[in-house]
Parts: structure tokens; sequence; C-alpha cells
């Protein structure tokens, strides 16, 4: 008889976790937090890429992000056409990414030398 009560407790504990579950994920709240950090992203465009040191993003419902760089420029992109990296504990050299990612004809710049050309 107690073997049975346990499986009873057991049962009736996984059926009240599947419900408080279910209904967080059905009030759109976030039950299991990830977070990922990225200090750099990659916007390919046609024949190009532009990489980008970002301080902040942040991902919207859908297909876009939110970068934020490092001087306060805040930039709205595709994910389909971004590629974000941690290189600070690799030994990505993201330059080498972007073109591999980009083909080998296509015109890398960095946007510090975008704002840079822009000021002058």
């Amino acid at each position: 008889m107690k073997n049975f009560n346990l499986k009873m407790k057991t049962c009736a504990a996984v059926l009240a976790s599947g419900v408080v579950l279910t209904t967080m994920t059905g009030c759109n709240q976030t039950v299991f937090d990830t977070e990922y950090t990225f200090n750099k992203a990659i916007i390919f465009g046609e024949g190009t890429a532009t990489i980008i040191e970002i301080e902040k993003w942040n991902d919207y419902e859908g297909e876009q992000l939110q970068l934020i760089t490092k001087d306060g420029m805040v930039i709205i992109t595709s994910s389909y056409d971004t590629k974000l990296i941690n290189d600070e504990n690799t030994n990505v050299d993201v330059e080498v990414l972007a073109r591999a990612l980009a083909g080998s004809d296509a015109e890398i710049t960095y946007y510090d030398e975008l704002v840079k050309t822009k000021t002058k």
C-alpha cells in the first residue's frame, strides 16, 4: 500500500508540474531562461559583409534583431542576414568567418570604418 501511495504522489507531482509549465507558456512567460552573450555581428548584404562590435542585442518575435553598437547606434536587422558571434574566448577570426560565409569575392567592411568615413 505504501508503494501505491508513493506512485500516486509522484504522478500527482509530475502532473502538477506539467500544468504549471503549460499555464506559464500559455501566458507567454519564459519558463527556462537561456542567456546568450555575443560581442560581434556580421550583417550580410548583396556581395558585402559588415562586421560590427555590439554592446547589446535583443531578438524580437519573428526574425528581427536589434543590435546596439558600442557608440549607441541602434540597428534593426533580419536574423536571416545576420550572424551573431562571441569570439572573446575562442580562436575565431571574424573576418575569415565573414569571408567564408559571404564568399571570396565579397566586400568585407567594419562598422567602425564606415562611421569614420562618414564623419570626415
